[in-house]
């Protein structure tokens, strides 16, 4: 099983934390505060994962990209995209990645985008890797910025509409029955801006639980 090396500070990076209960062998460092042995862990990992901002995905990058050669590197850095990771590492296979949501959650959904220079073993690598902390979905480059645009007006919005809630014990019930329902209505194709009258039209929905955590793995590949 692949050792992993995660860079990444307290709040960055936190379902990455989660690989040890499938198996993986995880090593850990805070990018702002580099360990004197970052050498000898990068030669001794078989991915890297950095969650770093632009400046320190830099250094980062300065210090130990010629100590992996065909190694994967997987980068949460927005900034970073494709191109920009093959001049920073230009001896490892990279991979783009975005964590939906970077937090401590029990699964996350955790996009990502990556070249030719995968093969399919690596591919499944991946999926392994991931499955331990949620759901992969692979994208195309070009898509990538603007599904990123799309979870960061989903969660802006999310976030407006708890502040407007008092902080009682129903508040989780009502965002759980807030998500559910929404997507109920993008599965079904239904129009969202008529989801009142669409939710009488259906019914049954106050009388059902949310689904249990756990959905079907998805990809889609562009």
């Amino acid at each position: 099983m692949e050792q992993v090396l995660l860079i990444g500070s307290n709040d960055s990076g936190m379902p990455f934390r989660r690989l040890p209960y499938g198996g993986y062998p995880l090593i850990s460092c805070n990018p702002d505060h580099l360990p004197e042995n970052l050498h000898e862990l990068a030669k001794i990992c078989d991915v890297v994962i950095v969650c770093a901002d632009k400046r320190m995905g830099r250094v980062i990058a300065d210090e130990i990209w010629h100590l992996l050669r065909r190694k994967i590197v997987i980068s949460t850095t927005p900034s970073f995209d494709l191109s920009t990771l093959r001049d920073l590492y230009p001896l490892s296979k990279v991979c783009r990645c975005d964590l939906v949501l970077d937090g401590d959650v029990d699964k996350c959904l955790a996009v990502v985008s990556f070249g030719d220079s995968f093969s399919e073993s690596d591919v499944a690598s991946m999926k392994r890797i991931f499955s331990s902390i949620g759901e992969l979905l692979i994208i195309n480059e070009p898509l990538f910025q603007e599904v990123r645009a799309v979870v960061s007006e989903g969660l802006s919005s999310l976030s407006e509409l708890v502040k407007r809630l008092s902080p009682e014990d129903f508040q989780e019930y009502l965002i759980g029955w807030v998500m559910y329902c929404l997507g109920q209505m993008i599965v079904k194709g239904n129009p969202i801006e008529g989801c009142r009258d669409l939710q009488v039209k259906v019914g049954g929905l106050r009388d059902r639980a949310p689904p249990a955590a756990g959905a079907k793995h998805s990809e889609k590949q562009g």
